[in-house]
């Protein structure tokens, strides 16, 4: 059954009863119920989708990646909209500035708290403060082409709660983390002009010192860059969270565009939107899939056994 996506709600007398899957060898598969509860994630992995409702960013990249699951497609917003749910916050997606380029993923290379941040563009210079939020840091990569590198030296790359020493070897041996002995040759390899990286790395050393980030007004310091070797890892800001979905009430009820609820179909989970509003907090995501999924739960069961 796990193999069995959902092609469609079936719906008898105006309520949704049940479901028509298809299996793994091209079967057609019929589920009759007495309610349908749709918890199936949201979008992330959608880049389409993504682009089709964004209001927020100035810019949903095509090759964009997520830190989701690649299952996250939005199967089940448009399984809800096929029987007449309305929808609520799409345009309304969160990101995670420093993710994997390729997978989206979050631990790889090195990463560091926020107060050891030293984040470049391309051209080896510093875009944005790197205290900033979620949100406020993404933006920044977005406006500047999406790839940055997170340079580290070797006290930095101590404090990187993600790694081992075996990994970050295997890393720099495949070529996802790049490692030198002096800053002009770690610009080399990342295809940056020496001396711009170099007066970067010296200019961000010198406000570490003064206490004082002039160029971005960094709100917090840690280390300085200046024992080698030297570390870039590449970044880019993925898609970590959708808060757009199916219009639910309070006891899970999907409801139609003009409010009313669609009778047997429920949702809990990032499928449904409106929850999280603009954004996210970070963990609320957890509160609010045990919380709407129990009431799912218990009024499926309530108002149809």
């Amino acid at each position: 059954m796990t193999d069995s996506p959902v092609k469609e709600l079936l719906v008898k007398d105006g309520a949704v009863k049940g479901v028509r899957a298809e299996g793994r060898n091209g079967q057609t598969i019929i589920v009759n119920a007495d309610a349908v509860v749709l918890a199936s994630g949201g979008f992330g992995a959608n880049t389409k989708m993504l682009q089709k409702y964004n209001t927020y960013w100035t810019e949903i990249a095509d090759d964009i990646a997520t830190s989701n699951t690649p299952a996250v497609t939005g199967d089940g917003i448009l399984l809800g909209q096929s029987v007449g749910a309305d929808l609520v916050g799409m345009g309304f997606s969160q990101m995670m500035p420093v993710s994997d380029p390729v997978t989206g993923a979050l631990f790889s290379g090195l990463q560091v708290p926020p107060a050891n941040f030293i984040m470049v563009n391309t051209q080896g210079k510093r875009f944005v403060d790197e205290y900033g939020s979620r949100d406020k840091l993404s933006q920044a990569a977005i406006d500047n082409g999406g790839l940055f590198y997170l340079i580290a030296d070797e006290r930095i790359k101590e404090t990187a709660y993600n790694t081992s020493q075996e990994k970050i070897d295997a890393q720099v041996k495949a070529g996802t983390l790049y490692r030198a002995d002096t800053i002009e040759e770690l610009a080399v390899q990342i295809g940056m002009a020496p001396q711009v990286l170099v007066e970067t790395i010296k200019n961000y050393n010198s406000y570490v010192d003064a206490g004082f980030d002039p160029e971005f007004n960094k709100g917090s310091f840690d280390l300085k860059c200046e024992v080698a070797p030297f570390y870039a890892t590449p970044r880019k800001p993925a898609v970590h969270h959708t808060m757009g979905g199916l219009k639910i009430d309070t006891s899970t009820h999907v409801l139609n565009e003009q409010g009313q609820i669609i009778h047997g179909l429920y949702a809990a989970g990032e499928v449904a939107g409106g929850l999280h509003a603009g954004n996210r907090l970070g963990g609320n995501s957890l509160t609010d899939i045990f919380t709407f999924g129990r009431i799912a739960g218990q009024t499926a069961v309530q108002e149809n056994c």
